[in-house]
């Protein structure tokens, strides 16, 4: 029979019990870091942030009603700023309403991916979806008009831009504006000088 024995100093257990908290540590916060950013709410509803693909882009967008081309119309590389001015602060404000915040991203370089959205117009201008997209998951984006006055929106759309809301509705609905009869306007209506 052979026996070994095995003295432990409590200077070795000590470190081995800190080096398995520690992994575990590493592991919890590996993945809460990983999935933290796999989905979003925005009003109650919860959306996917997937957008490793192509088609995980195009499906982002088709979850808000959105339709697009197949190719995106621009693709390019943005550096969020370390700090964010004013401008940048407006936009990270649109980015939070929508469950997602630009300021964890701050100095990051990002890929800017813009989509031609074909069943919206903006008072019969395009209307592109933009999106912000960091190690594969969305980190934020918008819904905008092409003219330098546009409007522009989270994902889920506005009163403006919404999904359908396309030029022929708009033409329809300034035809029957239209045909309303200028009598039945009231003559105190208007702006007097």
């Amino acid at each position: 029979m052979f026996v070994v024995s095995v003295k432990a100093k409590r200077k070795n257990i000590l470190l081995v019990i800190f080096l398995i908290l520690v992994l575990i540590l590493v592991t919890i916060t590996a993945v809460v870091v990983h999935g933290s950013g796999s989905e979003a709410t925005m009003g109650g509803q919860k959306y996917n942030l997937k957008a490793e693909s192509n088609e995980d882009r195009i499906a982002f967008l088709t979850q808000f009603g959105w339709e697009v081309t197949e190719e995106p119309v621009e693709i390019r590389e943005v550096t969020i700023p370390a700090t964010f001015n004013e401008v940048y602060e407006k936009y990270n404000a649109l980015q939070k309403e929508q469950g997602l915040d630009l300021t964890r991203y701050a100095g990051k370089i990002c890929k800017q991916w813009v989509y031609q959205i074909n069943n919206a117009t903006d008072q019969g201008s395009p209307v592109r979806a933009t999106m912000l997209v960091y190690s594969g998951k969305v980190i934020g984006g918008d819904i905008s008009s092409t003219p330098l006055d546009g409007s522009m929106c989270g994902f889920a759309g506005s009163d403006r831009i919404t999904p359908g809301n396309t030029a022929q509705q708009l033409t329809s609905s300034a035809e029957s504006a239209k045909e309303t009869n200028v009598s039945e306007i009231p003559t105190n209506a208007w702006p007097t000088d």
